[in-house]
Parts: structure tokens; sequence; C-alpha cells
């Protein structure tokens, strides 16, 4: 009954590698309150400023992070990390993911982290795998409105064909991270979204291997 009910959301999924649920869709998982606390501990953390991706691909943003995968996950030492964390392990926002990826098993938080991209800044060409081939899927939930550009930009495997996805405030983007993509460049204002990463391995990061 549940497969029905995202039935058609599932098969975007499969066919695009990729799907956005809009705030203000019935299906979306995340409740007000916990997007406005998301937005506030997100612009509240500690942020650094990165030229160079975790997958080696030119970047230009500011990111302030909750759990870090190096080597293997660790959670970051700052008064906000366990607040996001605790949200983003809720029940219905993970059973909503492994139904969308057509999954029954658990699913680990492997990375979490906030990014904010402001005019002229974008998220380079990178596959998520080549950060750790283990990871299942990225999920984006937007916590910024006032921008322009700034699209996920997701092309499909081994073609230059490509999908644009515009983000709108509390959307929530599922991304397969086999496939490639970008986030293009911001027009104008700032883009600010929390990005995490699911996978059915919590140990090492395989990258290191």
């Amino acid at each position: 009954m549940i497969e029905k009910k995202y039935s058609n959301l599932i098969k975007n999924y499969s066919k695009r590698g990729t799907i956005m649920v809009p705030f203000n869709n019935r299906h979306n998982p995340i409740s007000n309150d916990d997007f406005l606390n998301l937005k506030k501990y997100c612009s509240k953390v500690e942020k650094e400023f990165i030229k160079i991706g975790d997958a080696g691909e030119k970047n230009h943003l500011l990111v302030g992070r909750f759990i870090t995968d190096v080597k293997k996950p660790v959670v970051v030492k700052n008064k906000y990390s366990k607040k996001v964390i605790s949200i983003l392990k809720k029940k219905k926002l993970i059973n909503f993911i492994k139904q969308i990826i057509k999954t029954k098993k658990n699913l680990h938080l492997r990375r979490a982290q906030f990014n904010e991209i402001s005019k002229n800044c974008f998220v380079g060409y990178h596959l998520d795998i080549d950060s750790n081939p283990e990871y299942i899927a990225a999920c984006v939930i937007q916590l910024g409105s006032n921008f322009k550009g700034g699209l996920y930009r997701v092309y499909q495997k081994k073609s230059e064909k490509f999908y644009d996805y515009a983000p709108s405030k509390g959307s929530l983007i599922i991304s397969n991270c086999l496939y490639p993509h970008e986030v293009t460049k911001v027009k104008s204002g700032k883009r600010g979204s929390l990005v995490f990463f699911v996978s059915y391995k919590k140990g090492l990061n395989k990258r290191n291997s």
C-alpha cells in the first residue's frame, strides 16, 4: 500500500536518479517545526570556505559540518550536530527515503553538512561515490528561498543529457549517488541547504582502501 502511495516518485527516482518533493507536498516527510529547527542550527554552525570538494571537484561555497566521513563517520563536536542528527534520524524521514530507493535494509547517516552558496558561487560536477563508494543516496533539504540560479543538475549515466531541479524552501531532493551532478552558479541571493548521505554500511570509508 505504501509503495503504491509513492509509486510516481519511485518511478521517477528509478528512471532519472533523482526526485524533488516540495515542502507543501503531502508526501514531504519534514514537519514545519523540524524545518525551522534545522534552519536555525544551520545558520549558527561554524562554517569554512571550500574550494575543493570531498570528491576533488572545484567548488566555491561555505560549509558547516555535523558529520564528517574521512576515514569513518565522525560526529563533529559543536552545539548543533546531535540536534541535527536527531531530526535526520526520525522514523518518518528515514522510512520515506527507504521507500523511494526501494530498500528494507537499515540506513546509516555517514555525512551531514550545511552548504551556503552565494552569488556567482557553485558546486562543481562530481560523483558522490568518489567520496565514499558505499554512499547510496544524497538527500538535500532546501533551507533558503531568497536566491536565483543554483539549480541541482543531474546528468544521466554515460550521457550528456541532464535534468534540472529548482529547489524551493523546504523541498527535499533524494539523489542516487551513482549519478553525476552539480549545483549551477547562484545568480543572486544565498542558497542554503542541508545535505546528508545515507549508506547500508557504517564502518570505515572504503575510499581509503
